[in-house]
C-alpha cells in the first residue's frame, strides 16, 4: 500500500514538474477572428509565442491537423529573433470551412531548443548542407479552438464578394464562322473551381471552352480571383447565347446576391457554297528546286537560336546570381545571419564568419552587419 501510494505520489510530482518546465519555456496563444461563421467564409487563426527561458536558442514549430471539415493554408510566419537567446513568432492561418458543425482545429505545437555548443557542432558536422542541429524538442498540448460553422440558407455558387462582366464581338455571323464570347469574374472570398458556367449545349451548336487564372492569391480576407472564361460558338442557324446567372453570398455583407449576365441573339448567314468554288483552271507550274533556299533558312535558323540562347542564359545566369544572395542581405540580426550560413552555406568557407559573428554577437568587434553582409557576398560570387 505504501509502495502503491509513493507510486502515485511520484507519478504526480513528475506531471506537476513537466507542465512547470513546459509554461516555462515559452509564452504562447492561440486565438481567431471569430466563433461563428458560414460555410466556406474565411476565418483568420493567430498564434504568437515567446521566449520565456533564455537559457538557449529557440525555435518554435506550429502544425494545423488535416482534416476533410475545413481547408487551412498558412498565410505568414513571422520571426523575431533580433536579441540574444529571445525569440519570438507569430503564425497566421487562413481557414475555410467545409461542414456546418462545431468544428475543433488542433494543433501540434513544438518548442526546440539548442545550445551554443549545438549550433557551433553543426558547422563542423553538416557536410552536405542538410540542418544538422541537435535540439531538444517539448511538445506542448494547445486547446483546440471551437468553432461553431452553419449552413447558408439558400444554395449558392460563390461565397464573397464578385463582379461579373462580359464583352462580345460581333452579333451576326456567317454558317462558317465563329463568335467570341469573354466573360470576366473579379472578386475576393472562397476559390472557384473551374466549372464552365454555360452546361451542354444544343446538337446544332458547337462551343469551346477557354478557362484561365489571371490571378489567384490568397489574403485574411480570402482568395483575390480574376478569372477569365472565354467560349467560342459556332452554328448553322440562328440561336441564342444562354444568359448566366450565379447565385452567391457575402459574408461581409450578410446578403445573398446574384450575378447576371443577358441572354444573346445571334443571327446566322447562310453562304452559296457555289461562290466558295473555283472553277477556273490555272496551267501547273513547273517544279523548283528550293533546297539551296531551305539549306539557307535552317542555317539562318540555327544561328539566331544559338545568339538568343547565349543572350538568354547570360541574362538568367546574371539574375539568378543576384538573387541568390537575397536571404543574407534580408538577414535581420546576427543570430539569423549565423543560422543562415550554418544551414544553407555550410560547403562555404565559412569559418571566418562564424568566428566574427560571434564576435559581434559578444559586442567584441566593431564591424557592422552591414559590413560583414558585404564581405560574405563578396567571398561567395
Amino acid at each position: 500500500m505504501k509502495s502503491t501510494l509513493g507510486k502515485i505520489l511520484f507519478t504526480l510530482l513528475l506531471l506537476s514538474a513537466s507542465s512547470y518546465a513546459q509554461s516555462s519555456l515559452a509564452s504562447y496563444a492561440l486565438k481567431t477572428n471569430k466563433t461563428v461563421a458560414f460555410v466556406k467564409e474565411p476565418i483568420v487563426i493567430t498564434f504568437v509565442a515567446h521566449q520565456k527561458d533564455h537559457t538557449d536558442h529557440m525555435f518554435f514549430s506550429l502544425t494545423p491537423h488535416k482534416s476533410k471539415e475545413y481547408t487551412i493554408t498558412l498565410l505568414q510566419k513571422k520571426i523575431n529573433d533580433s536579441k540574444y537567446h529571445d525569440s519570438s513568432v507569430t503564425f497566421t492561418y487562413l481557414l475555410f470551412p467545409l461542414q456546418a458543425k462545431n468544428l475543433h482545429i488542433n494543433f501540434d505545437f513544438i518548442i526546440k531548443t539548442a545550445s551554443d555548443q549545438a549550433i557551433k557542432q553543426s558547422y563542423v558536422d553538416d557536410h552536405d548542407n542538410s540542418v544538422a542541429i541537435s535540439t531538444y524538442d517539448t511538445k506542448i498540448m494547445l486547446k483546440p479552438l471551437n468553432i461553431e460553422v452553419k449552413s447558408l440558407a439558400h444554395q449558392v455558387d460563390l461565397v464573397g464578394d464578385f463582379r461579373l462582366t462580359s464583352t462580345i464581338d460581333k452579333t451576326t455571323i456567317s454558317e462558317f464562322e465563329d463568335i467570341n464570347v469573354h466573360y470576366l469574374l473579379v472578386g475576393k472570398g472562397y476559390d472557384v473551381n473551374n466549372s464552365s458556367l454555360f452546361q451542354k449545349t444544343s446538337q446544332n451548336i458547337s462551343l469551346f471552352t477557354n478557362i484561365h487564372d489571371a490571378m489567384k492569391k490568397i489574403t485574411q480576407e480570402g482568395y483575390i480571383i480574376k478569372k477569365e472564361y472565354t467560349y467560342a460558338f459556332t452554328a448553322k442557324d440562328n440561336f441564342t447565347i444562354p444568359a448566366v446567372k450565379l447565385k452567391a453570398y457575402s459574408p461581409s455583407k450578410k446578403i445573398y446576391y446574384t450575378l447576371q449576365e443577358p441572354a444573346r441573339n445571334i443571327k446566322v448567314t447562310k453562304v452559296d457554297i457555289s461562290t466558295l468554288v473555283d472553277t477556273e483552271e490555272f496551267p501547273q507550274e513547273k517544279s523548283i528546286d528550293f533546297t539551296l533556299y531551305k539549306n539557307i533558312f535552317i542555317a539562318s535558323i540555327i544561328f539566331f537560336a544559338g545568339f538568343l540562347t547565349a543572350k538568354v542564359s547570360s541574362n538568367f545566369s546574371f539574375k539568378k546570381r543576384r538573387k541568390k544572395f537575397e536571404d543574407i542581405q534580408n538577414a535581420e540580426s546576427v543570430q539569423a545571419l549565423t543560422l543562415l550560413l550554418l544551414h544553407k552555406y555550410s560547403t562555404q568557407d565559412i569559418k571566418e564568419f562564424i568566428d566574427t559573428l560571434e564576435q559581434m554577437e559578444y559586442k567584441k568587434t566593431s564591424t557592422s552587419l552591414k559590413e560583414i553582409k558585404a564581405e560574405i557576398i563578396k567571398k561567395f560570387k
